[in-house]
C-alpha cells in the first residue's frame, strides 16, 4: 500500500494519539492495494478474460456480457476494447478497482458497468485513454445508470469517459460519489446525469454533464465541492444542474451552467448553502412557471422561479467568484427561503428578463413576478467581498430582502434599468454602516436604495447617479393620481443618518434625491446632492387636490432634526426644493457653532399650477422649507434662489433662530415664516434680490443675535410683518429695504431707528455718539424710490441710549476690524460726511 499521508519525527519521545488524523484516505486509489488483476478485452460479441484473481467469472448468453462474483480482495479489473453487446457485472464483499483502458460498452439489457457491492468501488481512467459507456433502453438486471453502484463510487484517473443513459441516469451510486480525477462527460440521460442517494463529492476531474433531468442529483444528501470542473447543460423544464436535500458547499473548482428549462435551477438544495471559493459562472433563460394551487380558501398562483443558486435555507458566499446572466422573464440570480450573507469573494448578478402576466397569489391579491438578482426571505448581510448587480427588467431588483438587510463593508455596484426597480431594497429595516456602493437607475420610478421601515447609515461612502423619471400611476376607479418617483434613498419609515460620504446627481423628471415617509434625524456624515430634472404636468392627487412633482434633493413628511454633518444640495428644476419637510424642521444644537453645516441652492423657475394675476396659484422652489415649525440653533446654513418664488428660508408656521449663522442671498424673500419670525441668537444674513429680506405674514420678536437683511427696493422691506407686532428686547439688526415694518414701542425694551436718507451701493455709514462709534455699516446695493434715491433702514443695537445725541456719516474709511456682511465690528473708522443727527427719545425714532 502507497501511504499519502506521511508521518515522521527525529526524535520522539511521546506516543500521541495521531492515528486517526494521520489515517489515509480511503476514498483515494492508490490508499489502497489491488495486487490482483483480471482483465478483460471486448471484441464484438466476445472478450477475452485473463483471471489472475481467482475470482468466478461467468460470460453471459447471447452477448458478451461478463458477470464476476468475487470474494477475493484487492482485484483490478482491467476493461477494453469495444462491444455493441457487452456489459461487466462485479459483485463482490471487498472493495473492487476498474479500471477502463480504452474500453466502449454498449449494453442491450441493463448497466454497462455495475458494482453491486456496500464497499468502495473505484473507477479508474487509465492516463490518456479514451473510454464510453452507454447501458440499454429497458433492463432485465437491476440497476440504474450504464456506469452503476450499489456502494459507493470513486472516479480517478488521467483518461476520459463518456457515459449515455438511455434508461434513466448516467451515472448513479447508491451510496455516494466522490471524483478524483478524469475528463467524465455525460452525452445524454433519461433521467439524471449523476445520481447518488448519501451524498456528492468532488475535488478533482472534469465533469460535462447534460440530461434530460438533473445534472447531479444527491438526492437527499449532501454536496461537497472542492475542486475539479463541472460543467451542465440544463435544458429540461424543472431540472436542476446540481441539486440535494441536505447541505451544498462549494470551496473550490469550476462550475459552469446553463440553464434554459421553465422553473430550472442550477444550484438547488433545501438545507444551508455555502460557497467558499471557485469560480461559478451561470448562463439563464428558463422563464418562471405560474403554478395554480388549491387552497381551503380557493385557488392561488404560486410562481416557481429559474435560479441561478437556490436554497430553501440559508446562502453563505465568503470567498470564489460567481457570474450570473440571467434573460428568462422573472428569473433570479441568488435566491434563498432563509438568509443570505456575503462576507467575501464577488458576485456579479445581471438579469434582464421581464415581469410574468398577472395572477392572483396566496393573499388573495393581484400580483406578478419580476426578476431579481439576489433575493433573501429572510435577511441580506453583506460584510465584505465585491458585489455586482444589474436589472433592466421591469419591477427587477438588484438586491432584495424580506426582512433586514445589511452592509457594513465590501464593494457594491448596482445598475436599474427597468421600471419600478430597485436596486438594494428591503420590506423592513436598511442598515448600511460601511462599504464602497455604486448605484446607477435609469428606470422610471426606479430606487437606488429602499426599505420598507427604517433606514439607518452608519458609515460607507456612496455614489448615486440617478435619471429615471416619475411615473403619474392612476388610482383605480379615479380620476386622482399618485406620482411615483424614481428616488436615490427612499425610506418608508425613519431614516437616521451619523456618518457616511453620500453623493447623488439626479437628471430624472421630477427625481428625488432623498426622500422619506416618516422622519429624517441627521447626526453626522456628508451630503452633495444635486437635481436637475424637469417637473410633472399638473394632476389630481389622491386628495383631490391639483398638484404637480418636482425634482427635490431631500424631502421628509415628517420632521426633519439636523444636528451634525455637512449637507449641499442644489436643485435647478422647476419648482424643486433643496431641502423640505412636511413636520416641524430643527437644525443645529445650541451652543454648536461648527456644526452642521448646510448649503442649500436652487435655480429653477416657479411654476403656475392654476389661476391668473392676483389669483394664481404657483408651485414654488424653496432653498428650506418646512411645513411646521424651524428652529435653527447652531452650525451653519447657507442658502440660495435664483428664481421667483424661491425663498431661503421658510416655514408654514413659526421660525425661530437661536444660534448658528444663516447666510442666505435669494430672490424672492431670505426668511419667511407664516406666523411668527422669533430670533433670539445667532448670526443671520439675508439679500433679496427682489423681495423681503425677513418677512413674517405674522409676527416678529427679536431678542438677541447679530441681523444683517437687505430687501429690495419700495415696496420691499429688510424687516416685513405687514404692520403685525413687531418687538425688540435685544441683539443687534440692520435691515435695509425700500420700506420697513415698524417695531411696537408698545411691547420693545430696547430702541430702534428708522433711518430715510441716500443709499448708494458699497457707501459705508457709521452711527456714532460724540465719542466712540455704535456701528459701521457697507450698504448692499443703491436704493431707489421713484425717481430718487433713497433707503429705509431699520436698526436696533443695545447701546442706543435715550438722551444721547448721535450722528449718521456717510463715506467713512474703514481699517482693520471683522465683517460680516457689511457689518463691521472693532473697526478704525475714520472720515465721513454728517448726514443725520438724532436723539432716541422714544423707543422707535424715526430720522429723515
Amino acid at each position: 500500500m502507497i501511504a499519502r499521508n506521511l508521518f515522521a519525527a527525529a526524535a520522539c519521545l511521546s506516543i500521541l494519539p495521531i492515528a486517526s488524523t494521520l489515517a489515509a484516505d480511503r476514498d483515494y486509489v492508490e490508499d489502497s492495494d489491488f495486487t490482483k488483476t483480471v482483465t478483460i478485452a471486448f471484441s464484438g460479441s466476445s472478450a477475452t478474460v485473463t483471471n489472475g484473481a481467482g475470482v468466478t467469472i461467468t460470460s453471459a448468453a447471447g452477448s458478451s456480457g461478463i458477470v464476476i462474483d468475487s470474494a477475493v480482495e484487492g482485484v483490478n479489473y482491467i476493461l477494453s476494447g469495444s462491444s455493441a453487446s457487452g456489459y461487466v457485472q462485479i459483485s463482490s464483499s471487498y472493495p473492487a478497482k476498474v479500471t477502463l483502458n480504452g474500453v466502449s460498452l454498449t449494453s442491450t439489457d441493463g448497466p454497462a458497468i455495475s458494482i453491486l457491492s456496500t464497499e468502495r468501488g473505484f473507477v479508474d481512467l487509465a492516463e490518456g485513454s479514451s473510454n464510453s459507456l452507454t447501458d440499454s433502453a429497458s433492463y432485465t438486471r437491476s440497476g440504474s445508470g450504464a456506469l452503476h453502484a450499489t456502494g459507493p463510487m470513486i472516479l480517478s484517473g488521467h483518461g476520459s469517459l463518456t457515459v449515455a443513459g438511455m434508461k434513466s441516469h448516467a451515472i448513479n451510486s447508491n451510496s455516494y460519489l466522490r471524483a478524483l480525477g478524469g475528463d467524465v462527460k455525460v452525452s445524454s440521460a433519461v433521467k439524471d446525469a449523476v445520481h447518488v442517494n448519501a451524498y456528492f463529492r468532488m475535488d478533482h476531474g472534469n465533469l460535462d454533464l447534460a440530461a434530460t433531468g438533473d445534472g447531479i442529483d444527491a438526492d437527499a444528501g449532501y454536496v461537497l465541492i472542492n475542486g475539479g470542473s463541472i460543467k451542465v447543460r440544463s435544458t429540461v423544464a424543472d431540472t436542476k444542474g446540481i441539486k440535494c436535500d441536505g447541505t451544498m458547499t462549494v470551496n473550490g473548482g469550476a462550475i459552469n451552467m446553463t440553464v434554459d428549462g421553465v422553473q430550472g435551477k442550477g444550484l438547488s438544495n433545501k438545507a444551508d448553502l455555502a460557497i467558499n471559493g471557485g469560480s461559478l459562472a451561470f448562463n439563464l433563460s428558463g422563464a418562471v412557471y405560474l403554478e395554480t394551487v388549491t387552497g381551503t380558501s380557493g385557488s392561488y398562483v404560486d410562481p416557481s422561479y429559474c435560479t441561478a443558486i437556490k436554497s430553501d435555507a440559508n446562502v453563505a458566499i465568503t470567498g470564489g467568484s460567481i457570474t450570473i446572466t440571467h434573460t428568462g422573464t422573472a428569473g433570479k440570480g441568488i435566491s434563498a427561503g432563509g438568509n443570505v450573507s456575503i462576507s467575501g469573494g464577488s458576485v456579479d448578478v445581471a438579469t434582464s428578463g421581464g415581469v410574468s402576466t398577472s395572477y392572483t397569489n396566496s393573499l388573495g391579491a393581484t400580483d406578478a413576478a419580476s426578476a431579481d438578482g439576489i433575493k433573501a426571505d429572510g435577511t441580506l448581510t453583506i460584510t465584505n467581498g465585491s458585489v455586482t448587480a444589474s436589472s433592466s427588467g421591469a419591477s427587477g431588483d438588484c438586491l432584495a430582502s424580506d426582512l433586514a438587510l445589511s452592509i457594513s463593508g465590501g464593494t457594491v455596484a448596482i445598475t436599474v434599468d427597468g421600471a419600478s426597480g430597485d436596486g438594494i431594497g428591503t420590506k423592513q429595516a436598511l442598515t448600511i454602516s460601511g462599504g464602497t456602493l455604486g448605484f446607477t437607475a435609469r428606470g422610471a420610478q426606479s430606487k437606488a436604495m429602499k426599505s420598507g421601515t427604517d433606514m439607518t447609515i452608519q458609515g460607507g461612502v456612496f455614489s448615486f447617479a440617478m435619471s429615471g423619471a416619475a411615473v403619474l400611476e392612476q388610482i383605480t376607479g379615479t380620476t386622482r393620481y399618485n406620482p411615483s418617483y424614481c428616488t436615490a434613498m427612499k425610506c418608508d419609515g425613519n431614516l437616521n443618518v451619523s456618518a457616511g460620504t453620500i453623493g447623488i446627481t439626479h437628471s430624472g423628471q421630477a427625481g428625488k434625491g432623498i426622500s422619506v415617509d416618516g422622519n429624517i434625524t441627521i447626526s453626522g456624515g456628508s451630503f452633495n446632492i444635486a437635481t436637475s430634472g424637469s417637473n410633472t404636468s399638473s394632476f389630481t392627487n389622491a386628495s383631490g387636490t391639483l398638484d404637480m412633482a418636482a425634482a427635490d434633493c431631500l424631502k421628509g413628511d415628517g420632521n426633519l432634526t439636523i444636528t451634525g454633518g455637512t449637507i449641499i444640495t442644489s436643485s435647478t428644476g422647476a419648482a424643486a426644493d433643496a431641502i423640505a419637510c412636511d413636520g416641524v424642521a430643527t437644525i443645529g444644537v445650541l451652543g454648536v457653532a461648527s456644526t452642521p453645516v448646510i448649503s442649500a441652492s436652487t435655480s429653477g423657475a416657479r411654476v403656475l399650477l392654476s389661476g391668473s394675476g392676483q389669483s394664481a396659484d404657483y408651485v414654488n422652489p424653496k432653498a428650506v422649507k418646512a411645513g411646521g415649525n424651524l428652529t435653527m440653533n447652531g452650525g451653519s446654513y447657507t442658502g440660495s434662489t435664483a428664481q421667483n418664488g424661491g425663498e431661503g428660508l421658510e416655514s408654514k408656521a413659526n421660525l425661530t433662530i437661536a444660534g448658528g449663522t444663516v447666510e442666505i442671498n435669494s430672490y424672492d424673500d431670505g426668511i419667511n415664516a407664516s406666523t411668527k419670525i422669533t430670533i433670539s441668537g445667532g448670526s443671520v444674513y439675508c439679500y433679496s434680490s427682489n423681495n423681503d429680506g425677513i418677512d413674517s405674514n405674522g409676527t416678529i420678536l427679536i431678542s438677541g443675535g447679530v441681523i444683517v437683511s437687505s430687501g429690495y427696493n419700495a415696496p420691499e422691506e429688510g424687516f416685513d410683518c405687514d404692520q403685525n407686532n413687531f418687538t425688540i428686547t435685544g441683539g443687534i439688526m440692520i435691515g435695509t429695504g425700500g420700506a420697513t415694518s415698524t417695531p411696537t414701542a408698545s411691547t420693545s425694551t430696547q430702541r430702534s431707528v428708522v433711518y430715510r436718507g441716500p443709499g448708494t451701493a458699497n457707501v459705508i455709514l457709521q452711527v456714532k455718539p460724540a465719542s466712540g462709534s455704535t456701528f459701521v455699516y457697507k450698504l448692499p446695493r443703491t436704493y431707489s424710490n421713484g425717481s430718487s434715491t433713497g433707503i429705509t433702514m431699520l436698526f436696533s443695537l443695545p447701546t442706543l441710549a435715550a438722551g444721547t445725541s448721535y450722528s449718521i456719516l456717510s463715506g467713512v474709511t474703514v481699517s482693520g476690524g471683522t465683517e460680516f456682511h457689511g457689518l463691521y465690528t472693532g473697526a478704525t473708522v475714520s472720515g465721513g460726511t454728517t448726514l443725520k443727527t438724532f436723539t432716541p427719545t422714544n423707543m422707535v425714532t424715526t430720522v429723515q
